[in-house]
């Protein structure tokens, strides 16, 4: 009897321990899809922190995650290795976003592709769903 009293806290504690945190989800006013004003290119912010870059002219797009910080206003984005361009990086932008642009300033970005893309206005296409 003894060993059960002591067993059930134990296996209540592990499970609770075990347990996956739910992700933090982008803020649903940047999620959507935003199109570079002067060249095209199409920016998907998705709801679960993935991202996707339509680059004109190039056929796969760059892929990766981000986060984004609604009281320091800036989005981290962290490239995957095996997309086209930026690939196995990470960039930081300053963001202002309103209900249909979104300007990105560079804070850090090794990539001169993606700061030539964001150096123009982002018009959103279509909100998150």
């Amino acid at each position: 009897m003894r060993i059960a009293l002591v067993a059930c806290p134990v296996i209540a504690l592990l499970g609770a321990c075990s347990s996956t945190p739910k992700p933090v989800e982008p803020d649903p006013v940047i999620v959507g899809s935003w199109k570079a004003a002067t060249d095209g290119s199409m920016l998907t912010l998705s709801g679960s922190g993935l991202y996707s870059l339509v680059i004109s002219g190039q056929a796969k797009p760059v892929i990766g995650s981000f986060e984004f910080d609604p009281k320091q206003r800036t989005i981290q984005m962290t490239t995957r290795r095996e997309s086209p361009a930026c690939g196995d990086d990470s960039a930081t932008y300053m963001v202002r976003v309103g209900d249909l642009r979104m300007d990105l300033e560079p804070v850090k970005d090794a990539c001169e592709l993606r700061r030539k893309i964001f150096s123009q206005p982002l018009d959103r296409v279509r909100n998150a769903k």
